[in-house]
Formats: structure tokens, sequence, C-alpha cells
């Protein structure tokens, strides 16, 4: 009964918004950098699922993690000896992602058509010529992983939002607002 009240609320286009003792609603991501999460992929990081991907020879490889299990991979994820643990295009249950960890695989390969639907977590850097190729909390599209595969990039980090409990009301939020640091957070909010 004491004190400022808090309210989350969502509108139709699964944006979130907050709201402090009834007066005027900002964005959720506002009240976050508030807190203290300075950036996109702070946020980003502390709500999905961060999964990291290699790339080596102009392939793809998914380091080994929880974020495999209910995938259907296009290839099958094979031990050093050589006996298949998971068959090309067999769904990954979490018996068979213990199965791959007792093997201590640690890469599985991956074609681009498995991260469909995967968003950067934080904004991928061409080192040799200092370009963005593509800025945090945007979706990999085929010709942007073309893009970062013929550039020479060695790993990057993807979420699902679609597969997250939070879903898409994160990556979302972020996406409309304009705030970016948290001096101007504070400021919004006041």
């Amino acid at each position: 009964y004491r004190g400022s009240w808090v309210e989350f609320e969502y509108d139709n286009k699964n944006i979130l918004y907050v709201r402090i003792d009834r007066k005027r609603k900002f964005y959720g991501s506002v009240f976050l950098r508030a807190l203290g999460y300075k950036t996109d992929e702070q946020i980003l990081r502390a709500f999905y699922r961060v999964s990291k991907i290699s790339v080596r020879d102009k392939k793809l490889f998914w380091n080994v993690d929880e974020g495999l299990t209910g995938l259907k991979l296009s290839y099958a994820i094979t031990a050093k000896g050589g006996e298949t643990i998971v068959g090309q295009g067999k769904k990954i249950t979490s018996s068979l992602f213990k199965e791959i960890q007792k093997a201590k695989i640690q890469q599985a390969e991956v074609a681009p058509n498995d991260l469909e639907g995967a968003y950067i977590v934080a904004d991928v850097v061409d080192m040799s010529t200092g370009e963005v190729l593509i800025d945090a909390n945007n979706e990999l599209t085929p010709t942007i992983l073309s893009k970062l595969i013929e550039s020479g990039i060695e790993e990057f980090e993807v979420f699902f939002p679609e597969r997250d409990e939070v879903g898409t009301v994160i990556s979302a939020t972020i996406k409309k607002d304009a705030v970016k640091t948290q001096n101007e957070a504070l400021i919004e909010i006041t």
C-alpha cells in the first residue's frame, strides 16, 4: 500500500510497456536500461538463451548447448569413433542431448536453414574493414549469413525469440526503443 507501483503491460503488437504510479507509459527496455542494463546486448542476454555459432572452412558449427534440444538438424551428429548419435533430420530430445554431452562432442555442423528464425545477439563487425555487418537484435537472413561467411567472421552468437519463453516481446520492444543509454533512460522516466 505504500511506495510506487510498477505495472507492466503489452499492446497488440507485442511491445512491453511500463507505468510507474499509473502515470504515462514508456517502453519496458527504457526501464531495464534505467536499472543498469546498458546495451541491447545485455538486455538480450538477460532474457534469451544464447548459442554460439562458429565458422570454419565456410561451414557452420553450433557449439553444443541446451539450444540444440528440440531441433532437427540437416546433418547427422557423429562421435569421434564414427558412430552416429543423432541421425540426419532426427529431432534432438533431451536424452539424445545427454548422449551428445556424454560423447564429449563440442560442435555440431549445421546448415544455414537450421538457423532459420535466429537473431544476432551482438553487433557483428568485420575487423579488417571496421564495417558492422549486422546489428544486434536483427534477424539472421540467408543473405546476411552468406555475407558473414564470406567476410571471414569466425564466430557469432544467436538467439531464437520464437523458441524461448519470453517470445518476441523483449526483442520487439528494443527495436522500437530510441533510448540507448542509461542516462537517457533515467531522463525519460522522470
